[in-house]
């Protein structure tokens, strides 16, 4: 393989905690109960996991209109709320930072560092708004490594369509045969580089992957040993 020159990571589940599904419902839950509306956190994680499939994503990010109030509505309706859905929606986007706990994992500092001073160019390419990426980013003190930041709002494209993967090469002048992706999701983040014609490992901190032929690491600072 060439050697590899630029870096892409997927941002929630591979560099910050906080996108957990019952983390996020915990999150929804607390800012429904201000309006006394009272679901099972659990009932919205089916919701929330349901809503957050690639192909839902596409629809909302084509609408016109905010994208997050757009998919709060959504969620509203499948939880059955009738009154105030329009309000409920706009008070969910506007406190959302205020109520999740975004941390990033262990080995993200150590990992970055290393990449960083080996002069590899680092990015991101999230099924998140640019706007939420530079955030995160922002917020976790990481912000200074990435020169690229690629959301479903860029290119109105959505892992694991391989469109996104590849107009990021081409925006950003990368040469697809010295990139790397770097994820968490077998489907959207590994499968999707792949079939872009993009070399990719599978962060699988937990060791639940079990397929055959799958580049994977347990811990990001593994990634030195690939570039």
């Amino acid at each position: 393989m060439p050697k590899i020159t630029t870096v892409l990571f997927d941002l929630g589940g591979t560099l910050i905690k906080g996108s957990d599904i019952l983390e996020v419902a915990r999150v929804y839950a607390t800012i429904l109960k201000r309006y006394n509306v009272v679901r099972e956190v659990e009932d919205i994680a089916k919701v929330y996991d349901e809503l957050n499939s690639p192909a839902n994503l596409k629809e909302i990010v084509l609408m016109e209109g905010r994208f997050w109030i757009n998919f709060n509505l959504r969620l509203l309706e499948k939880l059955e709320v009738r009154d105030d859905i329009e309000k409920i929606a706009d008070a969910m986007d506007r406190m959302w930072w205020d109520h999740v706990n975004i941390v990033l994992y262990e080995d993200v500092i150590e990992t970055l560092e290393k990449l960083y001073k080996n002069s590899i160019i680092l990015g991101i390419i999230s099924n998140s708004l640019e706007n939420d990426i530079e955030h995160i980013l922002d917020i976790t003190g990481i912000k200074e490594y990435f020169k690229i930041k690629v959301g479903i709002d860029t290119f109105k494209c959505v892992k694991p369509e391989k469109e996104i993967f590849i107009k990021t090469l081409t925006k950003f002048n990368l040469k697809r045969e010295k990139t790397l992706f770097v994820g968490d999701s077998l489907e959207n983040d590994y499968m999707g580089a792949i079939n872009a014609g993009v070399s990719a490992i599978l962060v699988d901190r937990k060791d639940k992957i079990r397929e055959k032929g799958v580049k994977k690491v347990k811990c990001l600072v593994e990634l030195v040993n690939f570039v």
